[in-house]
């Protein structure tokens, strides 16, 4: 009977106490924010001379989209906001030493929307109702708003797949001017709870302030690499592969008549390869991916592959009676000077037997007379 009567008095002593702490820290938020009659619009700062101090950093957890036709990143992490409120200090001694409070932010001076980010279509403030801020009893005020960070990334394509790219998030306070605030940011990004993204990699951050039009901005810096190993397996062997195959088409005899089709099915695939890149790739006049152009150098290249076997097959199809053109010839002589034909009894049995050739020519196209008085001869 006696311990029930001791825990009794304990759980009594204890509901009093948590009663009490509610009363006390109740008492403490109205003395802060309704007795002192707590003004958003004015400078968290006794002396209105002297800048804020702000200490700001940046913990990027992931590269959440990355949309290289629109030029656009899309970035999930937090900003941590640490300042100093000369209004927000109370004696720890006189409230039960509470040590901090939690309150809502819109119940602080960040609800009016001074800090504001770059956004892809437009200028977003940052936070909302549902965020918290932390206050301690020597005015320090740390705020940590989480969002889905958006930014415009120009993009410089022109060793895609190889290529780097330099990100900015630029975080902006319009209301009070520049020397009104004291930045303070960490020298680069907090990477600790970053996730790898499965095509880029983050090679180094930075953080810079600049002053624009009369404010400071902070400007986060993201310099990102791609990882090439898809593409090469995906695109760049394919290519090599196609531009070998591109050559081969001499290989081919003019009697298998597959040679055409075959030099337009590799001109084919490359089109095809040029357009899939093409998808890929932003409208952009300010660089021109060189993968690309190789690609059109190839089409240019398979262009004048149809049209020198065009040339052949004509050539190799022609009939011998008939006179050969002068285009004709002149090609046959200039390739065989590039390919060093000098062999000159290849030369005499190509003579003797394109006069053998000419020979019976003549004698088919000869007149019935002709043949008639060749036959009374022999006979």
């Amino acid at each position: 009977m006696a311990n029930e009567i001791q825990i009794m008095c304990f759980l009594l002593t204890v509901s009093n106490g948590f009663h009490q702490s509610s009363d006390v820290a109740k008492n403490l938020f109205n003395d802060l924010f309704i007795k002192k009659s707590y003004n958003k619009q004015v400078r968290p700062i006794n002396d209105q001379n002297d800048a804020i101090l702000v200490t700001v950093n940046f913990k990027l957890f992931s590269i959440h989209n990355f949309d290289e036709l629109a030029e656009k990143i899309a970035v999930s992490g937090y900003l941590g906001v640490i300042l100093w409120d000369d209004q927000l200090v109370w004696k720890r001694s006189a409230y039960n030493d509470i040590y901090d409070m939690i309150v809502l932010q819109v119940r602080y001076d960040l609800e009016t929307g001074r800090c504001t980010e770059n956004g892809f279509q437009k200028f977003e403030k940052l936070g909302g109702s549902f965020y918290y801020v932390i206050v301690d009893y020597n005015g320090l005020v740390a705020w940590y708003p989480y969002h889905m960070f958006e930014s415009q990334c120009s993009m410089d394509v022109t060793f895609y797949p190889f290529d780097k790219q330099t990100c900015h998030i630029i975080f902006t306070i319009w209301t009070y001017r520049y020397y009104e605030v004291g930045f303070y940011p960490d020298s680069k990004l907090g990477l600790e709870g970053y996730v790898e993204n499965s095509l880029w990699a983050i090679t180094s951050t930075s953080v810079q302030i600049n002053r624009v039009l009369g404010s400071h901005e902070i400007d986060f810096t993201i310099n990102l690499r791609r990882k090439p190993t898809y593409y090469i397996v995906n695109i760049i062997i394919p290519l090599i592969f196609l531009g070998v195959l591109n050559s081969l088409v001499f290989i081919i005899p003019a009697d298998a008549g597959e040679k055409m089709s075959y030099s337009v099915t590799v001109f084919s695939s490359f089109a095809v390869y040029l357009t899939i890149i093409k998808a890929q790739l932003p409208v952009n006049s300010e660089s021109t991916s060189i993968l690309s152009i190789y690609i059109v150098i190839q089409l240019s290249y398979c262009i004048l592959v149809l049209v020198v076997n065009s040339f052949l097959l004509r050539l190799h199809h022609r009939n011998e009676c008939i006179k050969k053109c002068k285009i004709f010839e002149i090609a046959v002589k200039l390739h065989r000077k590039m390919c060093c034909w000098r062999n000159k009894t290849q030369s005499d049995k190509h003579e003797r037997r394109h006069t053998n050739v000419k020979d019976g020519c003549a004698i088919e196209n000869a007149s019935p007379k002709m043949h008639d008085s060749r036959r009374n001869k022999m006979a």
